[in-house]
């Protein structure tokens, strides 16, 4: 009974851990959170962020940036351009039908995004 109630414990603090942890990897988090600034999608931007970014973001931002994007058309696919894992940081491509963005971020230790960035690339 008390190995029972151990393993039940443990299960319930496995499943506990995992539904705080973010989905997927680095670029999942890239894409879901870019979908949500592309959507004026507040929640759904900050949604990975740590509490440190997550209190720097405004929904006049998040509206803004999404004007930009929404822009360039329909997003097409994000394409990985750069990283540094042991850093935590990644880059990806985001082409659009009428340009394409970079989009950058850095996780922190939980797996959280610690810092995101999105900037114009030239037109190749």
């Amino acid at each position: 009974m008390t190995r029972a109630l151990a393993r039940l414990a443990l299960a319930s603090a496995t499943l506990a851990m995992s539904a705080c942890a973010p989905p997927g990897g680095p670029q999942q988090l890239a894409v879901a959170t870019t979908r949500a600034v592309y959507a004026d999608d507040l929640d759904g931007t900050i949604a990975h962020f740590d509490p440190a970014l997550r209190n720097q973001v405004t929904s006049g931002a998040v509206g803004q940036l999404s004007t930009t994007l929404r822009a360039l058309g329909a997003m097409q696919g994000f394409t990985p351009v750069g990283s540094t894992p042991a850093q935590g940081r990644y880059d990806y491509r985001v082409a659009f039908d009428k340009g394409q963005m970079l989009v950058q971020l850095r996780l922190d230790g939980d797996r959280q995004i610690a810092a995101y960035r999105i900037t114009p690339l030239a037109a190749q």
